[in-house]
This record gives C-alpha cells, structure tokens and sequence, in this order.
C-alpha cells in the first residue's frame, strides 16, 4: 500500500470513530418538562443517560488512539497488526454508537 493510501484509510477510520463519537455523544442528556404545579408551570428537568455516557468515554479513548495512529501513519509504515488493531477499534467505537443509539430510555 502507498504512503498516501495509508493515509487515507487511516483517515477514513478516524473519520468513521468521530461521527461514533458524536453521536454517543449527543445522547448524553435526557430533557423533559415536569407537570405543572399549582402556578400553572411546566418545569424543564435534565438528567444524564448513563449508557450514553459511557458510550462516549469510549468513543473519546479509540478516536485519541486512532489519531496517535495516523500521526504514526503519517511518519512511517507501521506494523500490520496495528491496523488490526485500529480497524477493531473502529468497529468498538460504531458498535457503541448503535448501542447506546438502541438502549431504552428510562421513563419518567
């Protein structure tokens, strides 16, 4: 594979880890608005989705690992099992992308 062929893919799993990333990511806040009381006033409550949080945190470590492996990229030819590795953390990330995107939300 060429110099700029590894870059490109190694790019392209960066890329496909960040969207994961984002959208774990923006499922991390629950809102919902609480009956109105006797002033007549809904109140906006937030709450945090804890699968969603988690579905980030790992998210945020495999897109910092996938950069450290395109910079490494991007300096030299790295082993193949590194690519093992950086295509497998892809799959975690997207994986936990749909998880968290799938996970029932509590009812309040």
């Amino acid at each position: 594979m060429s110099r700029v062929q590894r870059i490109l893919v190694a790019s392209a799993l960066l890329v496909m880890a960040a969207l994961g990333l984002l959208v774990a990511a923006t499922q991390t806040t629950m809102i919902w608005y609480q009956a109105p009381g006797a002033d007549g006033i809904a109140t906006e409550q937030v709450a945090v989705f804890e699968p969603a949080v988690v579905g980030t945190v790992v998210a945020a470590v495999a897109v910092l690992a996938l950069l450290a492996h395109l910079v490494l990229v991007i300096r030299r030819a790295v082993p193949r099992m590194q690519w093992v590795v950086a295509i497998a953390l892809t799959v975690v990330t997207v994986i936990a992308a749909v998880l968290v995107s799938i996970a029932d939300r509590p009812v309040f």
